[in-house]
């Protein structure tokens, strides 16, 4: 759209420029000013940000909550949010920092930590499976070698998502254009009720946001609700932005920290402790080779 806006102008431009040059050698007039180049493409819309996450759950045994102060930028395709701090009066939370940085057009989600000096790397959105089939193989089997293939077995049959249910309505609406802290936003709502054969009720779930317009529907404000249906459980989360800064990001902030490690998991990048590929605090008298 950007490009063709461009040339649309350009031809604008060099139509105008066409005329004023006949007008010209019609008359006496001055020759005209020179018209200047037109401007490049806007560079992609970035931005550096604020906000702020609160989240309770209530549980027959107890009411629980906790809140969450992020950092927040975008450059291009790249979205980086860091975790400050989180708190709560309820649960007992240790220390917590982490970045994680989501590249849409590479289809990666990176995590790292300042604090264990980890990172881990892996697909944002699973993918399709690779072909398997015969035609596919890049090493065809030699011929002197190939031998009859066994008889086929029988072939799995999937099962459909919707066979175990028994209620299922989804419906998400569209609910108008305003401004949410200074930038145009549109808003969305959303409602889920879904409920699996033998289960006592539906489980509900509705939410709101209100997405911007300018940044790749990056959403400003969220608020979420589960009422207990499966799970004996109610949640609800409140999001939004509380500041947000127009400007590109430096490149480097969305790149992995030079010298760190490479953990098992994401897991493992915030509690490597737990993680089995993690060497234990203290030595091992007679410690295995690395494989």
């Amino acid at each position: 759209m950007i490009t063709r806006l461009a040339r649309i102008a350009a031809c604008a431009i060099a139509a105008a420029v066409a005329l004023a040059g006949q007008a010209g050698a019609q008359t006496a007039s001055p020759s005209p000013t020179p018209v200047s180049a037109p401007t490049a493409a806007p560079a992609p819309a970035g931005f550096s940000a604020h906000a702020h996450a609160n989240v309770t759950v209530v549980t027959p045994s107890g009411t629980y909550g906790g809140t969450a102060q992020l950092g927040m930028a975008q450059r291009a395709s790249r979205t980086r949010i860091d975790v400050l701090s989180l708190k709560s009066e309820s649960v007992p939370i240790p220390p917590i920092a982490a970045t994680v940085v989501i590249n849409r057009q590479a289809n990666t989600l990176t995590v790292w930590s300042n604090t264990t000096k980890l990172y881990r790397v892996q697909p944002f959105l699973p993918r399709a499976a690779p072909s398997t089939s015969p035609r596919a193989s890049a090493t065809p089997r030699p011929r002197a070698t190939m031998q009859p293939s066994p008889s086929p077995g029988p072939v799995s049959r999937g099962t459909s998502p919707f066979a175990k249910l028994d209620v299922l309505s989804v419906t998400l609406k569209l609910t108008g254009h305003t401004t949410t802290a200074g930038l145009p936003t549109t808003g969305l709502s959303f409602d889920l009720q879904v409920k699996n054969k033998g289960d006592a009720g539906p489980t509900h779930v509705t939410a709101t946001t209100q997405l911007a317009d300018e940044y790749a529907v990056f959403p400003m404000t969220i608020d979420i609700s589960v009422e207990p249906g499966t799970a004996p459980f109610s949640a609800k989360l409140g999001y939004a932005v509380d500041d947000l800064t127009p400007g590109m990001p430096p490149t480097a902030s969305f790149t992995i920290p030079a010298g760190y490690r490479e953990a098992p998991s994401l897991f493992g990048v915030i509690f490597p402790g737990r993680s089995p590929r993690m060497p234990s605090r203290a030595p091992s008298p007679s410690p295995s080779p690395l494989r």
